[in-house]
């Protein structure tokens, strides 16, 4: 998804591919930088990556975080499916072990495909869902 509503247009060779992993409920300054990310004329939104920030304070805090991502899609008006994936709903538990998730799944695929359009994953809480894509 590239949000491209402006009366000027990025050329295609300055548009790149992200994927968002976010903690979203966990503190308020994620939705500004997701908002932003999705409102990118350079951006091709690949997905959106619900993140957990821990399970102390929330054991569900990866269902919370992909509820807000769903707040955020809806009061933009923007249409979810296909961009909102579910990441890890807990911290690793050693470096060896991965947590699968379809959001670590995603990072894999993107990762791998056949594009020549740069690939960017960016992390606004913890990086479970990478290492765990490392070693799926």
């Amino acid at each position: 998804m590239r949000y491209d509503q402006y009366p000027f247009q990025v050329p295609e060779e300055k548009w790149v591919r992200v994927i968002t992993n976010t903690d979203a409920k966990n503190e308020a300054d994620d939705q500004f930088a997701i908002v932003q990310t999705l409102l990118s004329p350079m951006v091709i939104n690949v997905g959106l990556i619900a993140a957990h920030y821990g399970i102390k304070r929330h054991p569900d805090s990866m269902e919370r975080s992909y509820r807000e991502l769903e707040v955020i899609f809806d009061k933009m008006g923007l249409p979810r499916e296909g961009l909102l994936y579910r990441g890890a709903s807990k911290p690793m538990e050693n470096i060896h072990t991965p947590v699968p998730s379809p959001g670590a799944e995603l990072i894999v695929r993107e990762a791998m495909k056949e594009d020549t359009r740069p690939l960017f994953v960016t992390f606004m809480g913890p990086i479970t869902d990478l290492a765990s894509a490392y070693l799926l």
